[in-house]
């Protein structure tokens, strides 16, 4: 470091833009537009494997699926002639019918279908919050893409299936070329953190990187950032950041004095 930035600075700056995160962060889950998501989002079933790739075979561009019955109690109605998407539904029954407190074991699947969103009319939906920050930086692009591949990361620029923005794949990142400097940051934070992981919620994998991205993204001037509304979106709260700490602000500082200071 210099004797203009020290290590006790930055580590300082990166501390206060995670706490001023973590409030933001709180403030957003409260807010009625994202309550109203959540609690639209929560009255869909948690599908299965098999069953997503069903349905990703199935309609590909689904969003919200449930079934007919599931619609109608939320004001919507599959409209005439849809075609449903056929996914298993498992079959249970008490391993002893005599006797009230028996256990239910599972006999088999049956074949049910869903319907997705689009194929529905009914009370409009509430809105996704907006959780994309599309600025982009060239320059700051130009040197997060000379980091990655010091190491060992590659990054591709292509089209990404639905509102996808970046995919980190394990030495490799495919980036949409709509998305902003902080997706870029975002996968990169992935990278570092989380490949070699494979005891982490996906939820806490996803507010490490999004932390790492808002951090750097705000030290180089980046604006309009929805970092704080991302994380809500996987109903996280300032709580879930202090076992992340240290990690984040760990990969944060190795990303930014790679930026002021490439070797």
């Amino acid at each position: 470091m210099t004797a203009q930035i020290t290590s006790n600075d930055l580590q300082q700056k990166i501390q206060g833009y995670l706490e001023v995160l973590a409030l933001e962060t709180d403030q957003a889950r409260k807010s009625e537009e994202m309550q109203r998501y959540l609690d639209f989002v929560a009255k869909f079933h948690q599908y299965s494997p098999s069953n997503i790739f069903l349905i990703m075979l199935t309609r590909p561009d689904a969003t919200h699926v449930a079934g007919y019955q599931a619609w109608k109690k939320m004001g919507r109605f599959v409209r005439k002639g849809e075609k449903g998407i056929p996914i298993f539904a498992p079959m249970v029954h008490k391993e002893d019918p005599d006797k009230e407190d028996s256990p239910k074991v599972l006999s088999g699947f049956r074949v049910v279908y869903v319907f997705d969103v689009s194929q529905t009319d009914g009370d409009p939906l509430p809105p996704m919050p907006d959780w994309k920050s599309p600025e982009k930086n060239a320059e700051l692009n130009e040197k997060l893409i000379r980091f990655a591949e010091s190491r060992g990361i590659t990054i591709t620029f292509k089209e990404l299936h639905g509102e996808t923005q970046g995919v980190s794949k394990g030495g490799a990142i495919e980036i949409s070329p709509n998305a902003g400097t902080k997706t870029l940051i975002h996968e990169i934070a992935h990278e570092l953190m989380h490949q070699c992981e494979n005891n982490l919620d996906r939820e806490v994998c996803e507010l490490e990187a999004e932390s790492v991205a808002y951090i750097v993204s705000r030290y180089f001037g980046i604006n309009h950032l929805n970092s704080a509304t991302y994380i809500a979106l996987y109903e996280l709260s300032s709580k879930d950041f202090k076992e992340s700490c240290e990690r984040i602000q760990k990969n944060v500082q190795t990303i930014i004095e790679y930026l002021l200071f490439p070797s």
